[in-house]
């Protein structure tokens, strides 16, 4: 895997370099949104069973692959889903982005004159990380992104009534103190274990991390420390953003000063920009990307017209149409992801031969009204048997692979 639009310009093997650029490349709109809607349903047990798994499945990936041949070689096996990977996570942030939109000014409102700076702002990173990108010097580019979204976050604490929405949040949350948010705990581990290893921008960082102990300490430095403090920190405005879902303005009297109103809004953009920036970028290295770009201009034109009319979708049970949609989203991360992967590396450890996606797609087809009753009804404990599912279709697939790979008795060594 490599980018052959890029000048061949030497990069940063520095492991804390490249723990900054991982993330940011996995903190989007998945680890800076979705904590506020975790906490707002179940408190702070959904947030824990959200980030630790999130923290130490990502971490893991700089451990498993031990050196830049394994991910090259795992890229060269599985190009078509690590492609729709990175395709679908574009689309997603496409559509979260103009869905934010419409109430990101109700989380933190600012004056004009400030939106005006938050946008050249916005506007001069998107620049400078597009021409960082053509001298691969992303690495820096994140690890200044990174500074400024934990100043950011922490300056949070100068105004300590932000934290307030969150902690009314947090004790209104329907099912905090039940267990329900255990029955999660099997989606996540089962998301978060497997679907790191279809991000093309992880491989680019292990690639780029050209040991087993650069690997190892690039991961863990990323995702241990600087991802988990980001997620942690996030939890600060998670209450705000949670009311702003409702569209209702929140009392004046936790309304943000405008100048940390204007720098959270910079965090959030800056984050989005950095992430559609890679993807968007590494993509293209992946085997046979250059024939699906009319696919990838479709998917994402059909996901930024959904989040235009995101507000005008109809609601289901209590849940808006934009929340509907953000949540299907996850169900590619917590179920079609992860249940291909699984089966692809069942093809491989079994006998390296071409398998049919069919047995992948019966398990989602079979599994996904009770993921739609687990994420969208609520009712956590379906998710159990849909990941069951899942592991069952494996074990009859591996126990199948076996059998039909076993040397016959008569056959000599």
């Amino acid at each position: 895997m490599s980018d052959t639009n890029s000048p061949a310009i030497p990069t940063t093997r520095s492991p804390i370099l490249w723990g900054a650029y991982l993330a940011c490349s996995w903190t989007w709109c998945i680890g800076m949104f979705l904590p506020a809607i975790l906490m707002r349903d179940m408190g702070w047990m959904g947030f824990i069973i959200f980030a630790i798994p999130n923290v130490i499945g990502a971490a893991a990936m700089g451990w498993v692959l031990k050196s830049r041949a394994d991910s090259v070689r795992f890229v060269e096996r599985h190009p078509g889903v690590i492609w729709w990977f990175s395709a679908i996570t574009l689309a997603f942030h496409v559509f979260w982005i103009l869905w934010l939109m419409n109430f990101v000014r109700i989380a933190f409102p600012m004056p004009k004159t400030y939106l005006q700076i938050v946008a050249g702002v916005v506007i001069a990173f998107a620049i400078i990380s597009q021409r960082a990108l053509r001298f691969n010097r992303m690495p820096r580019v994140a690890a200044v992104l990174l500074t400024f979204s934990i100043s950011t976050l922490i300056a949070t604490f100068i105004f300590p009534d932000i934290a307030l929405a969150t902690d009314e949040m947090v004790k209104a949350a329907p099912l905090a103190g039940s267990i329900a948010p255990l029955w999660m705990l099997p989606v996540m581990l089962f998301g978060f274990a497997l679907a790191p290893y279809l991000d093309i921008t992880f491989h680019h960082a292990r690639q780029e991390l050209d040991s087993q102990r650069n690997g190892r300490l690039g991961f863990t430095i990323g995702f241990v420390l600087f991802f988990a403090l980001m997620i942690v920190l996030t939890t600060r405005y998670s209450g705000v953003m949670a009311w702003a879902l409702t569209g209702e303005p929140y009392p004046d009297t936790m309304i943000l000063p405008a100048w940390l109103s204007a720098a959270l809004v910079i965090h959030i953009l800056g984050q989005w920009v950095f992430t559609v920036r890679v993807h968007l970028h590494h993509i293209r290295t992946i085997p046979g990307a250059q024939s699906k770009q009319p696919i990838l201009f479709i998917v994402m034109l059909i996901a930024g017209l959904i989040g235009l009319g995101a507000m005008k979708l109809p609601d289901y049970a209590s849940l808006t149409g934009g929340e509907i949609v953000y949540r299907s989203f996850m169900g590619f991360y917590g179920l079609v992801f992860p249940t291909f992967i699984t089966y692809r590396f069942i093809q491989f450890k079994a006998d390296n031969k071409p398998i049919s996606p069919a047995a992948a797609w019966i398990a989602i087809v079979i599994a996904m009204p009770m993921f739609w009753i687990g994420f969208m009804d609520r009712e956590n404990i379906w998710l159990v048997p849909g990941v069951g599912v899942v592991a069952l279709g494996a074990m009859v697939l591996l126990a199948g692979r076996k059998k039909t790979t076993a040397p016959h008795p008569g056959a000599t060594a």
